[in-house]
């Protein structure tokens, strides 16, 4: 099969019907735009659609708020620039009525014969559902809901352990078989990727952003800010300020 001829079956609905009958399983298709091309059911109802058909051409940035979108763009970006599968990704998803829950999802690059990446298949799965270990997410699981609470302001490991009824280093174990990270890193990317929707809301300065989510200065701020995201905080700002411009 080609991979017109494969990308036309994988954006029609009888390759998303193949997964109805999976209870427990969401299932997308992506353009390398990270456009929603397909989908079934069961991810449509996720976000309160009646039916697939209104689910495609809508992207992360329509579904999510943006610092989630954005995480969710970083992880197709490294698939479509790698050709490679990102598997095993644990992360909050939240529904259409902001309910969040941990969800492991798995992100798949379509490939034509010339080895050029077309988009990617994801598949998610609520966490407590899916064959992965569960005893690390289980032996942490109060230390995260503490985290999401709370992770503007200083937090540390000690913190979390004792939430979790653990010794550091047995909470510092299970955190990295989980999320393959640090806490302190993770609360970094957490503060970096809400900053994002609040420099872009315009109602803080950049000192003032970086103050309300915990770091020490704004120097600080901006060196992580860069790290992640990959340009300065002023640099988004700009950027988006253009974006906005152009779609008035």
């Amino acid at each position: 099969m080609s991979i017109s001829n494969t990308m036309n079956y994988i954006t029609s609905p009888h390759f998303s019907h193949l997964f109805d009958g999976i209870s427990d399983l969401m299932l997308f298709v992506k353009d390398t735009q990270s456009t929603l091309m397909n989908s079934n059911q069961l991810f449509a109802e996720h976000f309160g659609f009646k039916n697939v058909e209104l689910v495609k051409g809508k992207n992360d940035f329509d579904l999510f708020t943006h610092e989630l979108a954005v995480q969710y763009r970083k992880d197709d970006n490294e698939v479509f620039d790698t050709a490679k599968s990102k598997l095993n990704i644990i992360e909050l998803f939240p529904n259409h009525m902001g309910e969040v829950g941990w969800f492991i999802c798995n992100k798949v690059p379509i490939i034509d014969a010339e080895g050029q990446v077309q988009g990617l298949c994801g598949a998610l799965q609520k966490l407590e559902d899916s064959s992965v270990n569960l005893r690390p997410f289980n032996d942490i699981s109060k230390a995260l809901i503490y985290l999401k609470d709370n992770y503007t302001k200083k937090i540390c490991n000690d913190d979390m352990a004792k939430v979790a009824g653990l010794s550091v280093r047995q909470f510092e174990k299970r955190f990295k078989q989980m999320f393959n990270t640090s806490a302190h890193q993770y609360i970094l990317n957490l503060r970096i990727l809400k900053s994002c929707d609040m420099l872009i809301a315009g109602n803080y300065s950049i000192s003032e952003t970086a103050h309300k989510l915990g770091f020490y200065d704004q120097s600080a701020f901006s060196s992580h800010f860069k790290k992640q995201i990959g340009i300065t905080p002023m640099n988004y700002i700009k950027q988006h300020s253009i974006k906005r411009t152009f779609n008035t």
